[in-house]
């Protein structure tokens, strides 16, 4: 099977993400460091609740088809100007999936399940090689999933960073969130 990726770029890839594990150039600003650490807690959180699905996607989607979790992201795209806008981000082209060689869309923002397959999806590209730091598209999906899985993380843990989850001290929010 020939790779989507030419074998020179996936090397490139590999060698990036090398460097970073060895502490060059780490900043836990970026947002690659950030997502990473917000898919760990996320996937602990969806994993703890959804345990009679069987595998990371059906966990996934059995989660964002909660009622309590449609309608907080529904309340975020009202409320969070910072999520909507992540929201859209991934929207704006959706996210390429290399196995299927198809698009994953949000066709409708308001459709959770949408907006979880696409944050799926820009997990499975970075943990299997196919997004890397030094691309700027890359870095606004990664970005942008950062901020809705740590948007559903502080909303699942009834917790509200100041600034959106970037190391800020965490406070009581005044509503009710997913769980």
């Amino acid at each position: 099977m020939r790779d989507v990726l030419g074998r020179e770029e996936i090397d490139r890839h590999i060698l990036e993400w090398y460097r970073l594990s060895n502490g060059e150039a780490i900043d836990q600003s970026d947002p690659f460091f950030r997502f990473v650490a917000s898919w760990v807690a996320f996937n602990a959180f969806y994993s703890s609740r959804m345990y009679d699905e069987v595998g990371d996607w059906n966990q996934v989607m059995a989660y964002a088809g909660e009622p309590e979790v449609v309608d907080f992201h529904l309340e975020r795209l009202n409320s969070d100007r910072e999520y909507a806008q992540a929201v859209e981000v991934l929207r704006e082209k959706g996210v390429y999936d290399t196995s299927r060689r198809d698009r994953r869309q949000i066709r409708d923002v308001r459709n959770f399940k949408q907006v979880a397959s696409c944050l799926y999806q820009v997990r499975c590209n970075l943990f299997h090689g196919g997004k890397t730091p030094g691309n700027v598209r890359d870095r606004r999906l990664v970005s942008a999933a950062h901020t809705i899985t740590s948007r559903l993380i502080e909303g699942a843990l009834n917790i509200r960073s100041e600034q959106g989850g970037g190391g800020q001290p965490a406070t009581r929010p005044e509503s009710k969130c997913p769980s």
